[in-house]
């Protein structure tokens, strides 16, 4: 089963974060979804070979939309304290899984992007997203 069918849930909560922040930034463009995604997909792939992850080195809005996708991340990790207070309980996603889904996202930003300019990527996913 692709990614994107398994995981649907999973990358729609990621996208949301990035979405509702794009919805209080309207200037906010596919590039920083993109550094985003990557730097999480950075982290989680350090910690997945058991190494520390390095500093991200973003700011601004790149860091509060790394912050957020890193947030749903470790929600669905099952290691946030949210977690343990959704109802009915959501089964947690491996760190391979994890790493699978924050790649695919990031893939889908630049064939977004690519399609169709600077904010192709959230403008179509906030049609999804609400």
């Amino acid at each position: 089963m692709a990614i994107h069918e398994e995981f649907s849930d999973v990358l729609q909560n990621l996208e949301f974060a990035v979405v509702t922040l794009y919805r209080r930034n309207p200037e906010m463009t596919d590039y920083v979804a993109s550094r985003a995604y990557e730097a999480a997909y950075e982290r989680y792939r350090a910690e997945h070979r058991g190494h520390p992850p390095k500093p991200h080195g973003l700011t601004g809005l790149d860091a509060e939309a790394c912050q957020a996708v890193c947030d749903v991340c470790e929600l669905r990790l099952g290691r946030s304290p949210e977690a343990s207070r959704i109802k009915p309980a959501i089964e947690p996603i491996t760190l391979e899984e994890t790493i699978a889904c924050l790649r695919r996202l990031a893939r889908s930003v630049n064939l977004h992007t690519n399609r169709a300019g600077r904010q192709g990527y959230l403008n179509f996913v906030a049609h999804f997203v609400r």
